[in-house]
């Protein structure tokens, strides 16, 4: 279903596509499903080696072992006025998905653990740092790949970039730099706070790639006189298409034609040499391109509404 809006003011049209109910159950069950991830990461890894994640499971290991509380009810309490917060501070930018996100990932972290009695899945805490950190990646990318979030740090990340300079990822590793420091101080070994880190470092990468993918394709921005030669390697060497565009110099206003292609991991080095021996003086910009969707790449009909 598509809606469109109008902006009088500044004459703008907006299309705003409605998700279809078969896509809305899909999303929900990809968040369940996430949120079941990081439940177990939580009762058979992290929680009984003592591993803070940074954020509220943090906050809810610590508070477990101290008072004995529920970690999946100290994450929803933690929560509540962090929701209260970004709901004043932000309006309905935390909608639903995000508070059933939250609820989904406290309610299976203590019925499972009610009904399982889990104990720790390996005694090596090293080991139980990794997993759980997988685990948790994992059900933090579906979460957050079907438009919910977990609360947490990444409400307050966003209110400290509100009234800061410092950037909402910023803000994130601030906030569980201090949870899970407070985790190493609470149960006085400094080990345990440093595999905190190695369990928010690795979910971080996971989450990543559930995101964004594996493989990295490369785009690059090349400025040189010979880029006719250049244009004919792309097209007839790599078999690749691209853009050119007419630019000027900043020193001296000279008309430059700037290059703009896509290629693989693979192909970059061919392209890199082309470029060095047909202009050693040739400028040129490579930068990752983490999805490139079209002719030569990932087709269209390959991509999911997820």
């Amino acid at each position: 279903m598509v809606s469109t809006e109008r902006y009088e003011a500044m004459d703008l049209k907006r299309i705003v596509i409605k998700p279809k109910l078969p896509k809305v159950i899909w999303d929900f069950f990809m968040i369940t499903l996430g949120a079941a991830l990081m439940a177990l990461s939580y009762d058979l890894f992290l929680v009984p080696h003592k591993i803070a994640p940074g954020g509220a499971a943090g906050v809810a290991t610590i508070l477990h072992f101290l008072f004995k509380l529920p970690v999946g009810v100290v994450i929803f309490a933690v929560n509540i006025p962090l929701f209260v917060w970004g709901l004043k501070e932000f309006g309905r930018k935390f909608g639903f998905r995000t508070i059933y996100a939250v609820f989904m990932t406290a309610f299976l972290t203590d019925f499972l653990q009610a009904q399982f009695r889990f104990q720790a899945a390996t005694g090596n805490t090293i080991l139980a740092a990794l997993y759980g950190a997988v685990l948790l990646g994992i059900g933090l990318g579906l979460a957050f790949r079907h438009q919910a979030t977990t609360g947490g740090s990444d409400i307050v990340a966003q209110i400290i970039a509100k009234y800061t300079n410092a950037t909402p990822g910023i803000g994130i590793m601030l906030v569980d730099f201090v949870i899970i420091a407070l985790a190493g101080l609470s149960f006085g070994k400094v080990d345990l706070a440093l595999y905190g880190f190695i369990t928010l470092y690795v979910s971080s990468r996971i989450l990543d790639v559930i995101l964004e993918g594996w493989s990295y394709n490369k785009a690059a921005y090349i400025i040189s006189d010979n880029w006719e030669l250049i244009r004919g390697e792309v097209v007839l060497g790599l078999d690749r298409g691209g853009t050119m565009w007419a630019g000027k110099g900043f020193y001296k206003g000279a008309e430059k034609t700037i290059l703009f292609c896509v290629v693989s991991r693979r192909e970059l080095a061919q392209l890199r040499e082309a470029v060095k021996l047909l202009d050693p003086k040739a400028f040129m910009v490579v930068t990752d391109a983490k999805e490139v969707l079209g002719q030569g790449f990932k087709p269209w009909s390959k991509v999911t509404s997820s």
